[in-house]
């Protein structure tokens, strides 16, 4: 978990500090970073949870602290989002309609 060690210090946030956050021992934090242990799946929510980043970052699966969903979610209204949800659910045919729709929708009034 090198990217939880190099996330935490991109935060100035030390070891006892983020292992006080989420209710373990430090050395749990710095076993962690270090590989000689792996967090619980209950441990890792939790650490995703107070640092904002993905399980695949702090699982270095990724270099990208935050997911797509994360990402899109900060960026976007709620009307927004809830046309991308239903967009999502459409089968690929509709959702080129749907695209062709909101195009035609912008030169209209034109």
């Amino acid at each position: 978990m090198k990217n939880l060690q190099k996330f935490r210090e991109s935060i100035r946030l030390n070891q006892l500090a983020l292992a006080m956050r989420i209710g373990v021992a430090q050395e749990t934090i710095s076993a962690y970073e270090s590989g000689r242990s792996n967090p619980s799946i209950n441990t890792l929510l939790k650490l995703c949870d107070e640092l904002d980043v993905s399980a695949d970052y702090l699982l270095d699966r990724t270099n990208v602290p935050t997911s797509i969903e994360q990402f899109l979610q900060k960026d976007l209204s709620e009307e927004e989002l809830e046309m991308l949800s239903a967009y999502r659910k459409l089968p690929v045919t509709k959702q080129k309609r749907a695209v062709g729709i909101l195009i035609g929708m912008l030169y209209k009034d034109e």
